[in-house]
């Protein structure tokens, strides 16, 4: 596994993408049980709400083309690992133009909306997530024919979204906004995985020295390009972990400068670039 050095750190402030803030908030207002008690992905009332609200009266397959590896019991629910694999090449005449990731009974069940390019070569995605109770994770695909597909798994963890920060506040906050790219290597196509040192306070933990509630401070969008052109855009809430992981694709004929701008809730804004 290499590591790639990344140079010219960016803290300059930018506006806020309010795409993801639009459709958390369409969320809070509809009926809504975060301590769900569901034991399967078929039993969750809370999957109906959230159904209506991202896909209406648009009907989901569940079929091979996309499926969602994840641990069936967690053993840390603020950094739950999961992958995504799709069973179709973005050169096809039909590829994957969006990811959806759901955590059906978190407060915020959207974890977040990728968008997806021709430039992934396949749009095969890992990350880190936080699962607040037993739950349903759930995986949508958006094809370019706008034909859903779904995988889903029941992940048993609790906790995640208040779960204690992994590292001292005044430290994690000295690193914030600081990149790494990994180069994992190239089967059919590259996988490379961005690192970025973030808190991702979700608003729903505890400072352990004055008890008083941590604001929400957490990675809401993520736009990595190559040569400027588009190849993977993240936009999401406090359900993603502290310290957010992406391992996303790159076709394997692709090389130049790779550049990941990264905003926060708060309005910060980081950028790092690598030569690929």
């Amino acid at each position: 596994m290499k590591s790639i050095i990344a140079r010219q750190p960016n803290t300059s402030k930018q506006g806020l993408d309010f795409k993801y803030i639009a459709i958390a908030g369409l969320l809070a207002l509809l009926p809504f049980t975060v301590n769900a008690t569901a034991k399967s992905v078929e039993d969750s009332p809370n999957w109906h709400t959230i159904r209506d609200s991202l896909f209406p009266d648009t009907a989901i397959a569940q079929d091979a083309l996309v499926t969602l590896e994840t641990p069936v019991r967690a053993q840390d629910a603020a950094i739950v690992p999961l992958s995504i694999k799709v069973n179709v090449q973005q050169d096809d005449p039909n590829p994957i133009e969006k990811i959806f990731l759901v955590v059906d009974n978190n407060p915020s069940p959207i974890v977040g909306i990728f968008d997806m390019t021709p430039n992934n070569g396949i749009a095969n995605l890992s990350t880190r997530v936080r699962v607040n109770a037993y739950s349903p994770v759930r995986v949508i695909a958006r094809t370019a024919d706008g034909s859903l597909h779904m995988a889903a798994n029941f992940v048993k963890a609790a906790g995640g979204c208040s779960a204690p920060a992994g590292a001292d506040d005044m430290l994690a906050r000295q690193r914030m906004g600081k990149m790494k790219l990994k180069d994992l290597g190239q089967d059919g196509s590259r996988a490379l995985q961005l690192l970025i040192s973030h808190p991702n306070y979700s608003g729903l933990q505890m400072d352990q020295l004055t008890r008083h509630w941590i604001p929400s401070d957490y990675v809401s969008d993520v736009n990595i390009t190559l040569e400027g052109e588009p190849v993977l855009r993240f936009n999401g809430g406090i359900s993603i972990s502290e310290n957010p992981t992406f391992t996303f694709h790159v076709d394997k004929g692709k090389k130049g400068k790779l550049k990941a701008d990264v905003k926060d809730s708060t309005g910060r804004s980081f950028s790092s670039e690598w030569d690929i």
